[in-house]
């Protein structure tokens, strides 16, 4: 099983001022001015082409392809992604996905651009999504809730648990969240921007382990070894469309799935070009559950 994993696109979309109100503009405004230069064109044009060259099983992205939630950015980031989505592909919201309640209602915006690709869901709310790809389960959690401005914080309800731990008791899971499960002790997250209920999620994963947890959020790439608290490996590809620099490891990893275990490259753009670069690779003890 081979596996693309991209997560926290936020393409650059220009947005008319006046279309945006409160923490819309907020966010807007730190886009355009501090992270908008970081998201170069020709990045993302190599990478659909650098992709299409490379032989994969499953295409995954865990969320944020917008900043601030607007229609229009949800429009331009289906234009863009429009070359990757086949039945190979599998997606879930970020949370600036669901910056604010119009993204929500009367529609979820992404559902509506990309429900196609988001899998079936599972239970009565779509908390859970899931799509079996070669065998394996794509296992989709949307931890995301709109939140006041500078709070990015998520959060896994208890019915997910429920629902989830059939599957992952009696399948192949690759488990997706937008949200960490763990951090490098460099890049340990703010309360107002980490799960909620991390340790209960945690204790949870730890008695009915996926594959993989594969997960985006923070901007700077970094693969978990398994450990014994989460005995299973913890990949995050954010922010795979940004330029890497001395703070932000950027990139996107292949991860391959056989019976001799995972294996895990990392892909970098550096120079105009992408190409394969060093793991930044973890022990469990060298960071925080």
């Amino acid at each position: 099983m081979r596996i693309i994993h991209l997560s926290d696109l936020h393409f650059p979309t220009k947005l008319g001022i006046t279309t945006l109100r409160g923490k819309s503009l907020l966010g807007y405004g730190n886009y355009f001015l501090r992270r908008k230069v970081k998201y170069p064109e020709n990045l993302w044009t190599g990478l659909v082409t650098y992709l299409s060259q490379m032989s994969y099983d499953a295409l995954l992205i865990t969320g944020d392809l917008t900043n601030v939630s607007h229609p229009i950015e949800f429009e331009r980031a289906y234009q863009n992604l429009a070359p990757l989505l086949d039945n190979k592909a599998f997606l879930i919201p970020g949370n600036h996905d669901r910056y604010k309640k119009e993204a929500l209602a009367p529609e979820p915006l992404f559902e509506k651009f990309f429900g196609e690709w988001m899998g079936e869901v599972v239970g009565l709310r779509a908390f859970v999504r899931k799509k079996v790809i070669k065998d394996y389960v794509m296992l989709g959690w949307d931890s995301n809730k709109p939140m006041p401005p500078l709070v990015a914080s998520g959060y896994v309800e208890p019915e997910v648990f429920s629902i989830s731990k059939p599957i992952l008791q009696k399948e192949k899971v690759i488990l997706l969240c937008h949200h960490p499960l763990w951090n490098p002790g460099k890049k340990i997250e703010s309360r107002s921007h980490r799960l909620k209920n991390r340790q209960e999620v945690a204790k949870f994963l730890s008695e009915n382990p996926p594959l993989v947890y594969l997960h985006g959020h923070t901007h700077t790439n970094w693969f978990k070894e398994p450990g014994p608290i989460l005995p299973f490996p913890v990949v995050n590809s954010a922010s795979s469309s940004r330029l890497t620099d001395n703070a932000h490891h950027s990139g996107f990893h292949l991860i391959q799935i056989s019976a001799k275990g995972i294996q895990v490259e990392r892909h970098v753009f550096v120079e105009g070009t992408w190409q394969e670069t060093a793991l930044q690779r973890f022990q469990e003890s060298e960071g925080v559950v």
